[in-house]
């Protein structure tokens, strides 16, 4: 039995076909699921697959940009968004300008005490009170530029996390501002309440989690290996967590969200300034622009989360090489859920290095969290702003698409196989086959696999596959889970190709496998067929005899080679045949080769032509009666080993030389050369009649220095142009 190797999706992108055996396309990692298409299903990145938690749109904000979320009575919501607006969202999800702040952006929200609510508009350093009827007045004018977070007590005590300079300022319920804890970095980026009366505060540029007493006294709980702490979120029991992102630097703004510019028009002076006061408060340099809201240093570096517990002892917990995590927020389970950008992707950290991904939302970045009535979490929305409710509830139903399989050649399809628990509920899968690359040009239709077949893929024969899979939760809410795809296929066996055969120059021979060269002249030949094939083609099978190789001389010898392939990859093995002219039947030369090419000694063969006959077969890697072969014959071929004949020798003395005529004359072969020597002295080339060596037949006459002495022995040696040589003498006296 055929042993059956087992591809994952990353595998079969750089692989072809190989030889024809089952195989297993199997998907049970994160990385291969995410391939495909998800929808309504979270994605633990141990590879499990489940219902989501339900995911649907509260409101369009009609803003780019919403920063901060408030939950308000009646089931409403208020909404900072990046144009100086607090936006209000109802239980029926209508959105309405609740406050118009002017120019900058409202970074934050927090309840007042009577139903009213405190924004804070950055670069300005406002916090506003907002009445319930919508009228917004001046609450406190801060210093620092930018207002990041909002946390009120009871009694509308306010603690705010500045930039520019970055503090944490409490802000009495009459306004008045004192600075509680001066971070010294530029920027308090996040700010939330610890047991106790403490606070657990972010900072900019040295990403620090600081913890800061009722006294304002400040602790360095960690320093994180990122610039920007965006986000934290802690529970009750002390323990916080930190997301930091973006690489260190030099300090500027923080990596926050995009604000545009604002170009108002200047105010009037407000009541006991006078204009030239207002005036010069308007001429002093403008705030800076903060960068993208995922800039080159936050893209290089992507996000940490930190777990800190009750004892100060940090844990790096999650880690993401591009994502950046701009809001932190614990569930009602306590499970804490990251929101990022710019894949606008929510996740669950489940455990340390253990996550799952909830949702990925249509708008770039999810920009902060609010507890919704029930349970669930509303989430706000960057590029476009919008808020949405997660949860609590999951999905009735949701569904995965895979990537599509490329079997690499025309394949059959065997058993689908999945593993995972119902739950209750019911999972379902489909799948559907074609011969494009695009599942949506002309593929099968959907075609779902049952159990009551064996759960065989009834899907048509073809290139590529694609499966769906669709969970659906059981009536008391329980999810399905899934956590394997195993399909199998077996490529349709086709026969070997052969492109070309070769017969290789006379009188050398291919080494034997694994010897070495010997000392005598040799041959080197380029890769066979390499000028006729196409360069770039899309060939995927592996050409045999692609490369140089070199040939020991060995007279008497000739040879053969030939370039093959196989679609399927599968090994071959050759039979070799030759018939000589005028033969009818082919005689076995050479039978289960393995290599593309053979050498023979031809001195066993009678001189004439002669055809070779290659037979491939795939046997080496087919079941027995499954395999296929491929014939090609050679070129016709000539076998000489025969000299060429020297007659009509004849040699007489003409004063002081000698003269010799002879005839050479070859039956198959082409002369290649004559020469003389007299009395077993240097070899003298001789010169046809034609004054070319180009036929089989030439006479020459040679004029040759007459030596001393009465008596010469005048040797000639002819050759053909396969090496063989004759040798004939003549005495002169």
């Amino acid at each position: 039995m055929k042993p059956i190797p087992v591809w994952t999706s990353a595998a079969l992108a750089v692989c072809a076909a190989y030889a024809v055996e089952t195989k297993l396309w199997k998907q049970s990692e994160a990385a291969d699921f995410e391939k495909g298409k998800i929808e309504r299903l979270a994605l633990a990145s141990d590879g499990r697959l489940t219902l989501a938690p339900a995911w649907k749109r509260v409101a369009d904000a009609d803003t780019p940009f919403v920063w901060a979320l408030l939950p308000a009575s009646g089931g409403a919501v208020l909404a900072g968004s990046g144009d100086g607006k607090v936006v209000r969202i109802d239980a029926q999800g209508k959105s309405s300008v609740f406050a118009d702040l002017g120019s900058g952006s409202v970074h934050a929200l927090a309840a007042a005490p009577g139903g009213a609510v405190y924004a804070a508009l950055s670069p300005e350093g406002k916090i506003f009170r907002i009445g319930a009827d919508g009228k917004a007045a001046l609450h406190a004018q801060l210093e620092p530029r930018y207002v990041w977070a909002l946390i009120a007590e009871a009694d509308g005590t306010l603690y705010a996390a500045t930039g520019d300079p970055g503090r944490v300022v409490r802000i009495s319920p009459n306004g008045t501002a004192r600075v509680l804890f001066d971070a010294g970095e530029s920027h308090v980026r996040s700010l939330a309440r610890g047991p106790q009366g403490t606070w657990f505060a972010g900072t900019e540029p040295g990403g620090v989690v600081l913890r800061i007493d009722a006294k304002g006294q400040g602790f360095v709980l960690h320093q994180t290996a990122k610039r920007e702490v965006t986000a934290l979120a802690a529970a009750a029991d002390g323990t916080v967590y930190a997301a930091a992102v973006g690489a260190r630097r030099a300090p500027t703004a923080p990596a926050a969200p995009p604000v545009a510019p604002a170009t108002a028009a200047p105010a009037p002076a407000p009541s006991g300034q006078t204009q030239t006061q207002a005036q010069a408060q308007l001429q002093r340099p403008p705030a800076p622009a903060l960068p993208p809201a995922i800039g080159v240093a936050a893209q290089a570096a992507g996000s940490d989360i930190y777990r800190i517990a009750p004892d100060g002892e940090p844990q790096l917990i999650w880690s993401h090489s591009s994502a950046v995590v701009y809001a932190l927020a614990l569930d009602a389970k306590g499970a804490l859920i990251a929101g990022t950008g710019a894949e606008g992707a929510i996740y669950r950290i489940d455990a340390p290095y253990l996550y799952t991904t909830l949702v990925r939302a249509q708008p770039q970045q999810v920009t902060a969290f609010a507890a919704a009535p029930g349970g669930g979490l509303l989430a706000a929305t960057a590029n476009p702003g919008m808020v949405f409710q997660l949860g609590p509830e999951i999905e009735k139903s949701g569904a995965i698409e895979s990537e599509a399989l490329d079997a690499g050649a025309f394949s059959y399809w065997g058993r689908l196989r999945h593993e995972g628990e119902t739950n209750g509920g019911r999972i379902r899968i489909e799948t559907r086959s074609g011969n494009v690359e695009d599942p949506n040009r002309n593929w099968s239709a959907w075609q779902e696999v049952t159990a009551a077949s064996g759960e065989r893929i009834a899907s048509p024969p073809a290139r590529f596959l694609q499966y769906r899979a669709v969970l659906e939760a059981a009536p008391a809410g329980a999810s399905p889970e899934l956590r394997l795809m195993e399909a199998a296929y077996q490529a349709k066996n086709l026969p070997p190709v052969i492109e070309k055969i070769e017969i290789t120059p006379f009188n050398y021979r291919f080494p034997a496998s694994g010897a070495a060269l010997t000392a005598s002249k040799n041959l080197t030949l380029p890769g066979i067929g390499q000028a006729q094939r196409r360069q770039g083609s899309a060939s995927q099978p592996t050409a045999t005899e692609g490369s140089a190789v070199t040939m020991n001389y060995e007279k008497g010898w000739t040879g053969v080679r030939w370039r093959a392939l196989d679609p399927n990859n599968d090994g071959l093995e050759a039979k070799l045949e030759i018939r000589g002219e005028g033969e009818r039947e082919w005689k076995v030369l050479k039978e289960g080769l393995r290599e593309s090419r053979y050498s023979w000694d031809s001195t066993a063969f009678a001189d004439g032509r002669y055809r070779l006959r290659v037979t491939l077969s795939d046997r080496p890697d087919n079941y027995p009666g499954r395999e296929l072969t491929a014939q090609m014959e050679s070129e016709d071929f000539l076998i000489d080993n025969t000299p060429p004949e020297i007659a009509e020798l004849t040699a007489r003395a003409e004063g002081g030389r000698i003269v010799v005529r002879f005839r050479v004359k070859d039956a198959l072969s082409a002369l290649q050369y004559a020469e003389l020597s007299v009395n077993g002295g240097d070899w003298v080339d001789a010169e046809p009649s034609t004054r070319i060596t180009d036929s089989l037949q030439h006479d020459y006459e040679t004029r040759l220095a007459k030596p001393a002495g009465s008596e010469f022995a005048v040797a000639v040696r002819a050759a053909d142009e396969r090496d063989n040589v004759a040798v004939r003498k003549v005495l002169l006296r």
